[in-house]
């Protein structure tokens, strides 16, 4: 029996050697129990031991090859050399197409220790007959370790693929069929075990990933809102671009970058949508100091000083980066807003009576409105008679009929004077006009009117407060009464309180905290109360503001 240093796992001592008992056998020796690999422990430190060793095996190889009748063949050992130089570099391969360098460490170790003493080029190990069988079982033993691994890598990869598949839900046909497809092309277990790392990497991608593109989703919609506020949304949209540069990277990338997005998308949302809470805020601000500022202007209150304020916040609005400059802005909003309301507030406090309103009675039993329109054009120094009044409007005197389904048809005073000037309401002998034929006649002798048609009480006030004297159509005893409106010849609602109860038309030509000065054509001039004047318009709520 030759013997080969190899050391042991515990010591490190040369313990291993080769068997060589088939060829013991052929030369008549007996053949000693075979292990279970082809190498032996020896006693520690009992056999050869470094260069000795060397001289004692190349001796008796040169002994034997000279006395044995070629027990020793040289042709075979450099052919079992040859086969093992071949098995070696086949390992090489095998670490290159993914086999673990852990399953080929003791063949590894093997070839090591063949080729640590040699004689004429070739392992020691490789001079005895019957050596070629410890090539055989290496090549054996790797084939049987490249089938096991392939095998195992590819049942891996087949798990990952099917562990992906139900992480996605629901995928396209065509997105698994890449998938498969790559599973049929592998062919080395490091391709097996590339797929599944892969896979195994884009299962556990799927979570962030929606989670990030549900945060993409939500910023869009921020960067949306903040276009709509007119605001600046940076660096909403660099944050996005990120994101979908994101959705472009392969896995490796992905996972790599994902906790860095993620971290930066939560940090924009949540700094945008504070600029959005509080542009929002800010927003209601410029509305409400707007309002403020229109009720002022119709009560003649002079709030121009107020307006640099506004539009250089309006400009600051525009740049605020931040929460803090946006409240800033409210702040400043809140007090012009403060500001106007106490001068509207100062204002209805005070009486305020309009001059230069020339009084007159009305001429005819039905000519109120024109009586109340030439009032409110002498304020203008304008000086129209109810009579040329009435002449330029016209009069529809057809008389009133009830239809088929009993309702009234009359002519329409949103048109002309409907009936008779001096006939009577109660009667349907004659009614009277609306503001848009006042408004036609007013114009055509050049006044200026400030508004007309629907408006509120509180309206009436803020124009007398600002000096407007206002034609307002009410009832005749400043009470609400059910209406009973008719159907004109042409087709239009009237709006109509007849005939048991009666409209009226006056000049409204003042304002205190609690009462209204009214121009009465057929009663004088008297305060009433705002309770009973907003009762009695608010059957019609209709008004002309003169200038």
């Amino acid at each position: 029996m030759i013997a080969v240093e190899r050391p042991t796992q515990e010591t490190g001592e040369a313990a291993l050697t080769v068997e060589l008992s088939d060829a013991l056998q052929q030369s008549g020796h007996p053949r000693p129990a075979r292990s279970t690999r082809p190498w032996l422990n020896w006693p520690k430190g009992t056999l050869f031991g470094g260069r000795l060793t060397a001289i004692v095996l190349t001796l008796a190889l040169l002994a034997a090859t000279a006395g044995s009748a070629g027990v020793l063949d040289g042709r075979i050992a450099l052919d079992v050399q040859a086969r093992a130089a071949a098995m070696h570099d086949r390992w090489a391969v095998m670490r290159a197409q993914g086999i673990p360098e852990s399953d080929l460490a003791l063949l590894e170790q093997e070839w090591v220790y063949s080729q640590k003493i040699k004689y004429l080029g070739v392992g020691t190990v490789f001079w005895w007959p019957g050596a070629s069988s410890i090539v055989d079982r290496w090549e054996s033993e790797s084939a049987a370790l490249y089938a096991r691994d392939l095998s195992v890598y590819r049942a891996g990869a087949a798990a990952a693929e099917q562990n992906l598949h139900v992480a996605l839900g629901t995928e396209q046909w065509v997105q698994r069929k890449a998938r498969l497809d790559a599973m049929a092309s592998a062919a080395t277990p490091g391709e097996f075990v590339a797929l599944r790392v892969d896979w195994d990497l884009e299962a556990k991608l799927i979570p962030i990933d929606r989670s990030i593109a549900l945060a993409a989703a939500a910023l869009a919609d921020q960067v949306l809102q903040a276009k709509n506020l007119a605001i600046r949304s940076d660096p909403g949209v660099e944050s996005l671009a990120r994101a979908d540069g994101y959705s472009q990277m392969g896995a490796l990338e992905r996972i790599a970058r994902a906790e860095l997005l993620t971290r930066n998308l939560a940090i924009v949302r949540k700094d945008l949508q504070g600029r959005l809470d509080a542009a929002g805020v800010t927003q209601q601000a410029f509305t409400h100091a707007g309002s403020e500022m229109s009720v002022a202007s119709l009560y003649g209150i002079d709030l121009a000083s107020y307006q640099p304020r506004i539009d250089a916040n309006r400009t600051a609005y525009g740049n605020a980066a931040t929460a803090a400059e946006f409240n800033r802005i409210t702040g400043d909003l809140n007090q012009i807003a403060s500001g106007a309301d106490g001068a509207i507030y100062s204002a209805l406090s005070t009486t305020h009576v309009i001059s230069g309103v020339t009084f007159y009675y009305q001429d005819h039993p039905l000519s109120c409105e024109e009586a109340a329109t030439s009032m409110a054009l002498t304020h203008q120094g304008i000086f129209v008679s109810q009579d040329q009044i009435l002449a330029e409007l016209g009069a529809d005197r057809r008389p009133m009929y009830r239809d088929a389904s009993g309702r009234v048809r009359w002519g329409n005073p949103y048109e002309t004077f409907v009936g008779n000037v001096n006939g009577s309401e109660s009667n349907f002998t004659g009614y009277g006009t609306y503001y848009p034929p006042l408004v036609r006649i007013a114009r055509a002798h050049g006044a200026r009117l400030i508004a007309y048609g629907s408006m509120s009480a509180a309206t009436i006030y803020a124009r007398v407060i600002a000096g407007h004297p206002v034609v307002a159509f009410a009832t005749w005893d400043w009470a609400w009464h059910p209406r009973h409106d008719y159907l004109s010849f042409d087709g239009q609602w009237i709006p109509f309180i007849g005939p048991v109860q009666a409209s009226h038309v006056y000049t409204v030509v003042g304002v205190s905290p609690s009462s209204v000065l009214i121009n009465d054509p057929i009663r004088g001039q008297y305060w009433i109360s705002k309770g009973s004047f907003e009762a009695g318009y608010s059957d019609f709520n209709e008004a002309i503001v003169f200038a």
